[in-house]
């Protein structure tokens, strides 16, 4: 056994080099072409008609918006990759890595934009006229060849099992931290997932609707202060992000040198990790959604998820760390972020990052329990539903008990099976998310009113059954 699992951390920690590079960076750099740079020219248009609309669109009732959807999916890509992660990216790439996280990030844009339309495409109602979809949906139905779903469906299970243990095993730590008991503060943070969980996937999204914004309002105002009350230095830290991008730059104290090679690896490893692009995990939660009329507007919340997750959420992190010049010193990676606050706003900072970072980490365990339930659910039927969600809650009170440390590598091997299976079915299948992409721009006031056909067909077939 014990040689098995050292087996896995060196597949993992070699495959995380550059086999994951070239499969999700080339690959998103080719998508990024196909879309004929629909992240960058189209971006204007995506954050009008996204997070622009949400402010004066009226919700209805009974209603799941598409503002609401991709709240739910920012809970589960919200979490300790934006501030823990981030930091490392810093701490082993020096800050030349933040050039190559933005730059992973705006590929990523194109992976995210490719996954969501797929997931819309070949979403279905369930008995209950709810919209379902995801990897489990798509990968089988878009390439043709079930068992890739099958195969998803499994590591995806696996995956998050690890991963949910992983974010609730964070956040007890560092509550753990501050003094907290470790038995206890898992057991109260397992019965709040727990009465959300249980609730459904319209529960959790009606609770992703209020925490996600109000969490991440609370982590940008502390990080721009932060950021404003060492201005004098956001110049230089500019400049050195560019120049370190291509030269590379060792980190001063007990911090690794830090070559062009590790400032690529770094920065597109912890980029992709904390926007989730490739996973496909958080399509199931956009698939909810009962607003838009075509695939593509709930794409662009794809996009929008994306480049607020990485250009906006983790650059304040970066920021923060470099503005105040905590990296250069004889810190723990993880711990920077924190660092940074402190050294700035005293006290209340680091209480301010540890309460967005168990914020964060508790949004991202509910989310992945419902998304690994679906799993489980397409699998072996709406019966295992429920169970399912138990057996998560169960195997999540192990991860507070345990701590990230010893979960982290082996959640990194279950992102990789999921991703490359994911990533088999985009690539496999984008020609399909170019053409929706050319027929929604080439009328976009028509889908204002116009519902898109096959939406309309499955609708039909929902409310009669017999036909």
């Amino acid at each position: 056994m014990v040689f098995i699992l050292r087996g896995i951390l060196a597949f993992t920690n070699w495959v995380w080099g550059i086999p994951m590079l070239i499969w999700l960076v080339g690959g998103g750099i080719i998508l990024t072409f196909r879309l004929n740079f629909i992240q960058f020219r189209k971006l204007g248009f995506i954050l009008k008609h996204t997070i622009g609309k949400s402010f004066s669109a009226k919700g209805e009732k009974n209603v799941i918006s598409g503002f609401k959807a991709v709240t739910g999916a920012l809970a589960s890509t919200l979490g300790a990759g934006n501030i823990v992660g981030t930091a490392m990216a810093i701490a082993y790439g020096g800050p030349g890595g933040v050039f190559w996280l933005w730059l992973t990030g705006l590929v990523a844009c194109a992976i995210k934009y490719s996954e969501v339309t797929l997931a819309m495409k070949y979403r279905h109602k369930d008995k209950h006229g709810n919209w379902e979809g995801g990897p489990q949906y798509y990968l089988s139905e878009c390439t043709g060849q079930k068992w890739l779903g099958v195969a998803y469906a499994i590591s995806c299970a696996f995956c998050l099992f690890l991963a949910a243990s992983a974010q609730v095993g964070a956040g007890v730590d560092n509550m753990v931290a501050l003094g907290a008991p470790r038995t206890i503060t898992t057991a109260v943070e397992i019965i709040i997932i727990a009465a959300i969980v249980l609730g459904g996937l319209k529960r959790f999204l009606d609770v992703s609707e209020k925490v996600v914004p109000l969490m991440s309002v609370l982590y940008i105002l502390g990080g721009l202060v932060v950021i404003f009350m060492n201005i004098q230095n956001l110049p230089a830290v500019l400049y050195s992000i560019f120049r370190y991008a291509f030269t590379g730059r060792a980190a001063f104290g007990g911090f690794a040198g830090a070559t062009i090679t590790m400032c690529i690896r770094w920065g597109v490893c912890r980029g992709i990790y904390s926007n989730d692009a490739g996973t496909g995990c958080t399509t199931i939660a956009h698939t909810a959604t009962d607003e838009p009329n075509h695939p593509v507007q709930q794409g662009m919340w794809g996009v929008f998820e994306v480049f607020f997750d990485t250009i906006i959420v983790c650059s304040i992190t970066c920021l923060s760390i470099l503005c105040t010049g905590v990296w250069e010193t004889d810190g723990v990676p993880a711990t920077l972020t924190a660092t940074a606050f402190s050294n700035s706003l005293g006290s209340i900072g680091g209480y301010l990052v540890t309460v967005s970072l168990v914020l964060f980490t508790f949004t991202t365990a509910c989310a992945q329990v419902e998304f690994g339930s679906s799993q489980l659910k397409k699998l072996l039927g709406e019966k295992a539903y429920f169970p399912s969600k138990v057996v998560y809650l169960v195997v999540l009170f192990a991860g507070g008990i345990i701590g990230i440390d010893a979960l982290i590598s082996y959640v990194d091997f279950g992102s990789f099976l999921i991703i490359f299976f994911n990533m088999i079915g985009v690539y496999w299948c984008h020609k399909q998310v170019v053409e929706l992409t050319k027929e929604y721009f080439a009328d976009t006031k028509k889908w204002e009113s116009e519902k898109w056909p096959a939406w309309v067909e499955e609708e039909e077939k929902y409310l009669n059954p017999g036909k």
